[in-house]
């Protein structure tokens, strides 16, 4: 019982501090105070537990392949791992009025910790030709919900051959487009584990963002590579879908198993956009209705 007014305690009661929560730096680094975002820009909080759940640390080197305005380098960089990013769109990575990503690392005094970005997509980024360098890979693929998914190139691939345009090459000009096709949400899902397979150190992470409809309503299985373990899932749920963040290990040689399979959501087909995307379908169709029936799967190479 609690007496207000004794003069002298009863008990005295001893701790230890520990650690304090850090919440503040949330506060630190909000997306209200930041001088460079989008509409897209990963939330503050969200990008710093996925950035801790994939163990950015010092002397370790962090990789975004949708990188956008570099919320999850700004993440990473706090921890103290070095990043960079890459983005289709060469505008995000540009930038506008001046302010770009680098702007982001100079408000945080986080230069040092930037190596750069720069314009590619997950299926044809030079880091596919290098040996396995990566100690972490953290993103937040686009959901192809307010416009079809994309990866550079054409439909019938032509368009390779470099272009002019004012008597110099266009890819190089600051305003060029390249031209882009279609891409299966599902395929992209496997494409990325895929792509942590090849380039993260043993023992690296993926934390990889996953929007999927709620159980029961044709929710998304969760994919697997038989080199990275599944160690986490984080869900974030909304009103009749949900997100999960996704944390892979990429498995030491030793402990990959040749029989393990592949698990990959079924790879859409079509050429529309909700062809292409079982989940946007879902969602314009606010998820009403019978979901889809689920397919049996076997092994895939």
């Amino acid at each position: 019982d609690c007496d207000w007014g004794i003069k002298t305690p009863k008990n005295l009661y001893f701790g230890r501090l520990i650690a304090h929560s850090s919440r503040n730096i949330i506060d630190t680094y909000t997306l209200k105070k930041r001088k460079y975002l989008s509409t897209t820009s990963m939330d503050t909080e969200l990008a710093l537990v996925t950035a801790n759940l994939t163990h950015a640390a010092p002397g370790k080197l962090f990789y975004d392949p949708f990188v956008g305005t570099g919320s999850f380098l700004i993440a990473g960089a706090h921890f103290g791992a070095y990043t960079m990013g890459s983005d289709i769109d060469g505008r995000a990575v540009r930038g506008k009025d001046g302010l770009n990503i680098l702007t982001n690392f100079q408000q945080y005094n986080l230069v040092d910790k930037y190596l750069d970005s720069f314009l590619a997509d997950l299926t044809n980024s030079p880091l596919r030709d290098t040996s396995r360098l990566l100690d972490g890979i953290i993103c937040d693929p686009p959901y192809g919900v307010r416009e079809g998914l994309k990866v550079l190139g054409s439909k019938d691939g032509s368009g390779k051959e470099v272009r002019y345009l004012n008597g110099q090459p266009a890819h190089l000009q600051d305003h060029y487009l390249p031209p882009k096709r279609p891409y299966s949400f599902e395929a992209m899902l496997g494409d990325i584990l895929a792509f942590a397979a090849e380039t993260l150190v043993q023992g690296g992470r993926l934390g990889l963002w996953m929007p999927t409809a709620n159980e029961g309503q044709g929710e998304l299985e969760v994919p697997r590579h038989p080199c990275l373990e599944l160690v986490s899932v984080c869900v974030q749920g909304f009103n009749k879908w949900s997100r999960r963040l996704l944390t892979y290990r990429r498995l030491r040689d030793e402990e990959v198993k040749d029989d393990q399979p592949i698990r990959k959501n079924k790879t859409s087909m079509g050429s529309t956009a909700n062809d292409l995307n079982a989940f946007r379908k879902r969602y314009f169709e606010g998820f009403k209705g019978p979901p889809p029936a689920k397919e049996e799967q076997g092994d895939q190479p």
